[in-house]
């Protein structure tokens, strides 16, 4: 099997997981070159997941070593302001519009 197909069925895997937890809305960036494979979103505790899915990988004893390795991914957390946004036209041309 490809190292793709392995990734993106590892993908899925996680993906089902996530929604059997109760995320609602799980997003996968394609041929991710990404920090995160997969982002989840939880409505029902306000959380947004951000998930990199290693199919090959044993998760490291020491969870410094983890951080260490997905630092990228680790500096995306915090708090953000979330805004619903639609982008539309108005007028002649397209733009976003807070809903």
């Amino acid at each position: 099997m490809s190292k793709y197909k392995t990734g993106y069925n590892i993908e899925l895997k996680a993906k089902h997981q996530l929604l059997k937890k109760g995320a609602t809305i799980v997003v996968r960036s394609a041929r991710s070159l990404t920090p995160a494979d997969l982002i989840a979103i939880f409505p029902n505790c306000k959380e947004i997941w951000l998930v990199q899915c290693k199919a090959k990988q044993q998760a490291p004893k020491n969870k410094s070593t983890l951080q260490r390795q997905l630092k990228n991914l680790k500096s995306l957390e915090g708090t953000y302001i979330c805004k619903a946004v639609a982008y539309m036209k108005q007028g002649k041309k397209y733009t976003f519009i807070e809903v």
